[in-house]
C-alpha cells in the first residue's frame, strides 16, 4: 500500500522556490480575508476552507518529508552535533503532526461551513 506522500505530485521547481511561493500565497490569502478586505461570498469561503484543508494536509506531508531528510541516521549530517539534528527532527515531526491535526479539525467543520452557506445563501457576501 502506498503512503499518502507517494500520491503527491513530483516538483519540477526547487523546494525553496515552492516554499517562497507558498508563503506569498498564504500572506495574500491572510490579507484578503481580513475583515477590512474585499467581500467574499459564503460559497467562496466554503471553498477556501476546502482548499485550506487540502493545503494543510500537503504541508503536513512536506514537514514530515523534511523530518525524514534531517535525521541523525543521515550520513551527510555526520559533522553536525547529533543532539541538534535530533532536536530539529523532533520539531519537524511535531510540526507535521500539529498541521495534520489542524487539517483534520478543519475538515470536521466543513459540513458546518456548508450548512451555514446553504442556510444563509451561498451568494451572501461577507
Amino acid at each position: 500500500m502506498l503512503g499518502p506522500e507517494q500520491n503527491l505530485p513530483r516538483l519540477s521547481l526547487p523546494p525553496t522556490v515552492v516554499a517562497s511561493h507558498f508563503r506569498a500565497c498564504a500572506e495574500e490569502l491572510a490579507g484578503s480575508l481580513r475583515t477590512d478586505g474585499e467581500a467574499a461570498t459564503l460559497g467562496e469561503l466554503t471553498e477556501v476552507v476546502t482548499q485550506l484543508v487540502a493545503g494543510q494536509h500537503a504541508l503536513a506531508h512536506a514537514l514530515a518529508g523534511l523530518a525524514g531528510r534531517v535525521d541523525v541516521r543521515n550520513g551527510a549530517l555526520a559533522a553536525a552535533p547529533s543532539v541538534d539534528v535530533e532536536v530539529v527532527t523532533e520539531v519537524l515531526q511535531a510540526a507535521a503532526c500539529a498541521v495534520g491535526c489542524s487539517a483534520e479539525a478543519l475538515a470536521e467543520a466543513e459540513p458546518s461551513f456548508e450548512c451555514v452557506s446553504e442556510s444563509a445563501g451561498p451568494d451572501t457576501r461577507l
